[in-house]
C-alpha cells in the first residue's frame, strides 16, 4: 500500500504568491476600462470591415451562388446573406475578460480578488511558519 505524504509548504512564500496574485488582477482591473474601450473601437472598425467586404463581394457577383436578400417580418428591414466562402472575412477582435468578475466559490458569489484578500488576512495573522499542503492546495486553486 502506498503511503500517504505529510507535506509542508512555508507560509512566508504562499503569502508572497498571494500578494503577487493581488497586485496582477489589480493591475488587470486598472486596465480593464481602456481595453475595453479599445475594444469596441476595434469593433467598430470590424464592423465597417465587414460591410465593406460584403459591398465588395456584391459589386463583383450580386446574383452569385451565395447571396440572398429579403426583407424582414416587420417589411421596413432588408436582410442580406452572403457566404463567406465569397468574401475575405477580417479578423475579429478579442473581447477582453472581467478580472474582477464575480465567480462560485463554494456556495458562495464573490470576485476572485475579494477571496484572495481574505485568504491573505488570514495567513498573515497565522503565527505557523508552514502550512499543510491541503491548505496549499486550496490557495493555488484561487491562483
Amino acid at each position: 500500500m502506498a503511503r500517504s505524504l505529510s507535506v509542508k509548504v512555508p507560509t512566508a512564500s504562499l503569502i508572497g504568491l498571494v500578494e503577487a496574485k493581488i497586485a496582477d488582477l489589480e493591475a488587470k482591473i486598472a486596465t480593464y476600462p481602456a481595453d475595453l474601450k479599445a475594444y469596441k473601437e476595434a469593433q467598430k472598425i470590424y464592423t465597417a470591415n465587414l460591410i465593406k467586404a460584403a459591398i465588395d463581394a456584391l459589386n463583383v457577383d450580386p446574383n452569385a451562388e451565395g447571396v440572398n436578400a429579403g426583407l424582414c417580418y416587420n417589411g421596413r428591414d432588408v436582410n442580406v446573406s452572403i457566404d463567406s466562402s465569397l468574401v475575405a472575412l477580417p479578423e475579429a477582435p478579442v473581447a477582453p475578460t472581467d478580472p474582477n468578475q464575480r465567480e462560485w466559490f463554494g456556495n458562495t458569489h464573490l470576485a476572485r480578488l475579494d477571496v484572495l484578500k481574505k485568504n491573505l488576512q488570514v495567513l498573515k495573522l497565522t503565527t505557523q511558519e508552514e502550512v499543510n499542503a491541503s491548505t496549499y492546495n486550496s490557495v493555488m486553486e484561487l491562483l
